[in-house]
C-alpha cells in the first residue's frame, strides 16, 4: 500500500499534470500486473526461498511477501540464512517506504493545493480543448469505412462499436479490469513458456511443446473471458436514458454486435502472437495451421460465451446473482481446462501428423451448432433489449402459467 502510495505521489511531484494523467493510467496497471503476479506465484516463492543461498536474490527487495515471511519464520525460530537477512531487513525497508510516501506525498499536496486555481483553469481549457478536437468518429474515417463495408453492415452495429471502442479506450474501471485479466494471462503464459524451455533442447522443440502451443489459447480464453465479463459492467448508467429512446428495443442485434467487437478486437492479436513466431520456427504450414485452430477456437469460444446477449454492452446494470451462478463459474473453469490445456495436448501429437487435425472438425461443428440452437429456440421475450437486470420470479420458474 505504501509503495503503491509512494509511486502515485512521486509522479504527481514530479510531473506536470498533463503528463501526470497520461502516466498515472499506466503505473496503475502496472500495478495492478504485479499484484496479479504475486497472487499466481504465491505457491512458488516459499520453494525459491528454502533453495536460496546467501546472500539475499536481488528479486526478494521487490517482494515485500518475501520480508514478511522472513520476519514471521525468524520469530517462530525456523527461518533460513536467506529468510534471517531478510527478518533483519524487514521493519527499516517498511519504515523507509512509510516515510517516502508521506514525504512525496506531502510536495505533491504542496505543490498542487498551491496550484489548485491554474490547474482549475488549464483543465477545463484541456477539457474544452478536447471536445473542440475530438472528431466524429475517432477510430478514423478510413478505418470506420472499412469496418462498415466488410464486417459492421447496420448503422446500429457501427455507431454501437465506435461506442463500445471509445468506452473500452477512456473508462478507468473497464481499463483496469481487463490489464488485471491481460495480468494473469501474462503470469501463465510466462509460466508455460519457462515449463516449454526446461523440458526441452532448443527453440524448435519448445516451440512444439503443449506448454507452449497453451500460449495463445490461453491469453485468446481470458481475454475473451474478461471482454464479456466487461460487458457487464455499466458505465454512466443514469445516462443510459439515450439509448432507450433511440433504440428499438427488439433489433435482435446486440448479440452479433458483441460478436464481431469481440472478433474484431482479438483475432487480430492472435495472428500477430501466433503466426510470425511459428512461421520463423516451423515454418509456413504449422504456422497456418496452429493459428487457424487457435482463431477457430476464439470464434467457438465467443459464440458460447455471447449466446442469448440482449444488452448493449455497459449499459444495462449489474447482473443478479441466480441460481445457475455457481455453475456458471464452475464451466468456466472447466471450460478453460479444455480450451487452454487439452486442446494444446492433442495439438502437439497431431503437428506432426497434420491429417489428425480432421479429427477437430466434428467438435468444432457441433460447438458451432449448440450455440444456434439455444439462440434459435430461445423465447421472444427473452430476445428483446434490456437495460435493467430483474430476478426471476419463483411463479415463471415452476412454469405454472403452461
Amino acid at each position: 500500500f505504501f509503495a503503491v502510495f509512494s509511486v502515485l505521489g512521486l509522479l504527481m511531484a514530479v510531473l506536470p499534470p498533463s503528463a501526470f494523467r497520461r502516466a498515472s493510467t499506466y503505473v496503475r496497471g502496472l500495478v495492478v500486473v504485479y499484484l496479479v503476479t504475486l497472487l499466481c506465484t504465491s505457491a512458488a516463492v516459499p520453494n525459491l526461498l528454502r533453495q536460496a543461498k546467501e546472500p539475499s536474490p536481488a528479486w526478494t527487495l521487490l517482494l515485500p511477501s518475501c520480508w514478511f515471511l522472513g520476519l514471521c519464520q525468524w520469530m517462530r525460530g525456523r527461518a533460513t540464512p536467506v529468510m534471517a537477512d531478510l527478518a533483519k531487513l524487514t521493519l527499516p525497508l517498511l519504515g523507509a517506504i512509510v516515510v517516502i510516501a508521506f514525504s512525496v506525498y506531502a510536495m505533491a499536496y504542496r505543490r498542487h493545493f498551491v496550484r489548485i486555481s491554474e490547474l482549475t483553469e488549464a483543465i477545463s481549457r484541456w477539457g474544452r480543448h478536447r471536445e473542440s478536437g475530438l472528431r466524429p468518429q475517432s477510430l478514423g474515417h478510413r478505418s470506420l469505412d472499412h469496418l462498415h463495408r466488410f464486417l459492421l453492415r447496420t448503422p446500429f452495429q457501427l455507431a454501437c462499436f465506435a461506442f463500445i471502442w471509445k468506452t473500452l479506450r477512456r473508462s478507468e474501471t473497464h481499463r483496469l479490469v481487463l490489464t488485471a485479466v491481460a495480468g494473469l494471462g501474462l503470469v501463465l503464459s510466462s509460466q508455460a513458456l519457462m515449463n516449454a524451455v526446461e523440458d526441452t533442447q532448443s527453440a524448435r522443440q519448445a516451440a512444439l511443446s503443449p506448454e507452449a502451443l497453451s500460449i495463445p489459447f490461453i491469453l485468446s480464453f481470458l481475454i475473451i473471458a474478461g471482454l464479456r465479463v466487461v460487458f457487464e459492467i455499466p458505465v454512466e448508467l443514469r445516462s443510459n436514458w439515450l439509448f432507450r429512446l433511440m433504440l428499438d428495443p427488439d433489433p435482435r442485434e446486440c448479440e452479433r454486435l458483441a460478436r464481431k467487437a469481440v472478433l474484431i478486437l482479438v483475432l487480430p492479436c492472435i495472428f500477430v502472437m501466433a503466426f510470425p513466431v511459428y512461421a520463423y520456427l516451423e515454418g509456413f504450414r504449422i504456422a497456418f495451421l496452429h493459428t487457424l485452430l487457435v482463431m477457430t477456437w476464439a470464434v467457438l469460444l465467443t459464440n458460447i460465451l455471447l449466446v442469448r446477449f440482449r444488452k448493449l454492452p455497459f449499459t444495462c446494470t449489474l447482473p443478479l446473482f441466480k441460481q445457475h451462478s455457481i455453475v456458471i463459474l464452475l464451466s468456466f473453469g472447466f471450460g478453460f481446462l479444455i480450451y487452454s490445456l487439452s486442446t494444446p495436448e492433442f495439438e502437439s501429437s497431431a503437428l506432426l501428423e497434420p491429417a489428425r487435425m480432421i479429427s477437430l472438425v466434428p467438435v468444432a461443428v457441433v460447438a458451432w451448432l449448440i450455440p444456434h440452437y439455444l439462440a434459435k429456440n430461445t423465447p421472444e421475450v427473452d430476445r428483446k433489449l434490456i437495460f435493467e437486470e430483474s430476478p426471476s420470479r419463483t411463479i415463471e420458474l415452476l412454469q405454472l402459467g403452461d
